[in-house]
């Protein structure tokens, strides 16, 4: 079965071949053929090998360097920005279908700390020896196309991995010290959950206190101590977010995105952009083009 190639002859790492679940690849050129802003619909690994990229991911700025790894989860907003002439990945799609049924005794933390740090710095040491036999075997698998337990072993070797990876996570991107519990990271886990939820409506953070069932004075100082971060700042920084992929992505005017989102008036929601970007909604646009999103 051919692979679709795009017009530049690079092939798109981001789109599965016609009839294929998931895809695997280890040392090949680009990123994505284009830099257009696309929906993702599939999941994807990507490890940087050589060179570096600039990237967005919902939005939010990356830059890549060698030994660094993205987290690209479907339904996604990405772009890539520019790349190096010299920038060499490894990477591994597959399925919505495959993702779903790999994580499916995960809990909603995992997800949530996917979406938070999409872009993994390099972590050195073993955990890149264990990234190579992981790109190794699934290579291995993959190429085996006749045989009888192709996908199930895919997927185990995924799961292993993506288990491995939150633990990592975790590991380097909070701040633990021995006062910190399983109960603590826990409590963030559902936070930033449902902060991806409903932080483009809700940005109060007596809201998240008592969806959690704590006080605000308590979820502060968990998130605050395990992320460096305050509530406030998390919220705020995820319904940038969301209004940044609606001046992007529709053309609704600022008063339906106002509604949309549930701002008092138009007035509020043009000072509250402006607060957290330093520009006003219109000036964002226009500057960043209200653009087809290829799906």
């Amino acid at each position: 079965m051919t692979e679709p190639t795009p017009a530049n002859g690079l092939r798109d790492i981001l789109q599965l071949p016609p009839g294929e679940p998931f895809m695997v690849e280890m040392d090949t050129s680009m990123l994505t053929p284009a830099s257009e802003l696309r929906k993702l619909e599939h999941f994807t690994l990507v490890f940087v090998n050589r060179g570096t990229a600039q990237v967005e991911i919902d939005f939010r700025s990356f830059s890549l360097k060698p030994g660094d790894m993205l987290v690209l989860a479907t339904a996604q907003f990405f772009q890539c920005i520019e790349a190096a002439p010299d920038l060499n990945l490894s990477y591994v799609t597959l399925t919505r279908d495959i993702y779903r049924e790999v994580t499916l005794m995960f809990d909603t933390s995992f997800f949530a700390f996917l979406k938070e740090y999409p872009c993994l710095p390099n972590p050195g040491g073993e955990h890149v020896l264990r990234v190579n036999h992981l790109l190794h075997a699934l290579t291995d698998i993959y190429q085996e196309r006749g045989h009888t337990f192709r996908l199930p072993i895919f997927k185990n070797l995924l799961q292993c991995f993506l288990m491995s990876l939150y633990d990592k996570v975790k590991e380097r991107l909070l701040n633990h010290d021995t006062a910190h519990t399983s109960q603590q990271e826990e409590l963030l886990g559902k936070f930033i959950a449902l902060v991806f939820q409903h932080s483009g409506t809700r940005r109060e953070v007596q809201f998240y206190a008592d969806s959690l069932s704590v006080t605000t004075r308590y979820l502060s100082s968990v998130v605050k101590s395990l992320t460096g971060n305050t509530p406030k700042e998390i919220i705020d920084s995820r319904c940038i977010q969301e209004i940044k992929m609606l001046l992007r992505t529709t053309r609704d005017s600022m008063q339906e995105i106002a509604f949309r989102l549930d701002f008092p008036d138009q007035s509020f929601f043009n000072r509250y952009f402006k607060k957290h970007t330093g520009v006003t909604p219109l000036d964002y646009r226009k500057s960043r083009g209200s653009m087809p999103v290829a799906f």
